[in-house]
């Protein structure tokens, strides 16, 4: 599975997970602004110099939210005696890192806190390398309070089988960006009718963007594609192709997770209509776009629309030199359901020190320290920095944002969602490319599926 890290026309580092460097082109300062008072509802949060002299050691992949909360570690240290060492990475190595450190032993492993993407969820809980922390919650008086986060996230990165075991603290939804300026001109809405005789609208269903996309492309041809596509395989691909499944109506599994449904008339239509796009509306060499591609084509003012990751709005915006900088908006996913990740914090059973390691926790996820990470740049999965006027007004989309982490859904629950991604992107180039119909892929990539259970 292709996760490497690209770099951008615009000098930043573009991968699926991050609001990333590009952050601080969209005007996300790093210094840190003055301390906030904690919202009137939230509990106050207290530390004690129990665990001074301690040294926590991290795998924290380097982007711009590592920066935001290495900025404030000393804060930390100030309130606890705790130092904390931040070991940065890429995300391709973060795996292969943990995994030796985490299977360990008790007490054994070099990480005292995890950094934990929804990939792993399931793995590292179901391995039993992570310690479940519903009693440390309970017993925190408040300091980790369930209630103040999105639910969404919780599904996401939290929770498995009935037990919590990460406390999230970053989202990364996906839905629709789009060409703001291009759907509310005259002109460019009096030559969509002429072409489609339709009125030019943001569709509510997966066809009918398919349908929208495809008229643009026929309408303007290179001049202006009507979708930038990211269909290179696996990881690309899959990401993408969640949203137009999970829109469709469609899923990967039933509802009890017993068998796949994948391969079902719902997720065959949406395979085709995945395809369709791809070679209809999209960018030449769409199926084997990466994301640098895929902005790239958006930024420059080639495409009317790009089914992506909130980051990406805020890259383009961000852009000085892109011709449509200021000019996007973005949509919940048309059909209502977009895939959505998010990050969490864990203990490992491994951790020498895990005590000390939920303090971290504790405070890096106080309303105070979340709410000032919001404000730096950060995408919460708090529920009050959404509602707060001055981030709000610093970062008006995440509005939008907070839409599409409520309606989006994560991976399903298999253990190895990377084993996942991996099948349904194989398969998926194949409907893509042609070599396979829809139907004969999905019925292929069900049969893998069933290994997954």
């Amino acid at each position: 599975m292709d996760r490497t890290g690209m770099r951008s026309p615009f000098g930043h580092q573009i991968n699926r997970r991050r609001l990333l460097q590009a952050g601080a082109g969209a005007g996300l300062a790093l210094s840190l602004p003055g301390r906030l008072a904690p919202p009137a509802a939230a509990q106050e949060v207290t530390f004690t110099k129990e665990f001074a002299g301690t040294k926590l050691n991290m795998l924290m992949e380097d982007l711009l939210e590592t920066t935001i909360i290495e900025e404030m570690l000393p804060e930390f240290t100030e309130l606890t005696g705790i130092e904390v060492s931040f070991e940065k990475v890429v995300y391709d190595v973060m795996h292969e890192k943990l995994v030796p450190q985490l299977a360990a032993g008790a007490g054994n492993g070099a990480y005292d806190v995890l950094e934990v993407d929804f990939y792993w969820v399931y793995e590292f809980a179901r391995s039993g390398w992570v310690e479940s922390l519903d009693e440390r919650i309970a017993d925190s008086g408040g300091a980790i309070d369930l209630s103040r986060y999105v639910p969404a996230t919780l599904n996401i990165v939290s929770q498995a089988d009935g037990k919590t075991w990460y406390v999230p603290f970053y989202a990364y939804p996906m839905g629709l960006i789009y060409r703001d300026d291009l759907l509310n001109d005259p002109e460019f809405q009096k030559g969509f009718k002429e072409q489609t005789g339709q009125d030019l609208a943001i569709p509510d269903s997966v066809s009918g963007y398919v349908d929208m996309a495809k008229a643009i492309k026929t309408w303007k041809g290179s001049e202006l594609y009507g979708a930038a596509m990211t269909a290179q395989q696996s990881d690309p691909l899959v990401m993408e192709f969640c949203n137009f499944l999970y829109s469709a109506g469609g899923d990967y599994y039933n509802a009890e997770m017993t068998e796949p449904i994948f391969n079902n008339e719902t997720g065959v239509k949406a395979a085709q209509l995945y395809a369709d796009c791809v070679n209809n509306a999209a960018q030449p060499g769409a199926s084997g776009a990466n994301y640098n591609d895929s902005i790239a084509v958006y930024s420059q003012g080639h495409a009317f629309s790009s089914v992506s990751f909130m980051w990406m709005l805020a890259v383009v915006d961000g852009d000085d030199t892109s011709p449509v900088q200021g000019k996007n908006k973005s949509h919940v996913m048309p059909g209502g359901t977009g895939l959505s990740g998010a990050w969490g914090w864990g203990l490992p059973i491994s951790s020498p020190n895990p005590d000390a390691g939920w303090q971290f926790i504790r405070w890096v996820e106080s309303p105070d320290v979340a709410m000032r990470r919001a404000l730096a740049g950060s995408l919460p999965t708090q529920q009050a920095p959404f509602k707060n006027p001055e981030v709000l007004a610093k970062y008006p989309w995440l509005e939008q944002a907070e839409q599409m982490i409520i309606s989006g859904k994560g991976l399903p629950p298999v253990t190895k969602q990377t084993q996942l991604v991996e099948i349904v992107g194989r398969h998926m180039a194949d409907v893509v490319s042609g070599a396979q119909d829809a139907q004969t892929a999905l019925d292929a990539a069900a049969e893998e599926l069933k290994g997954l259970l």
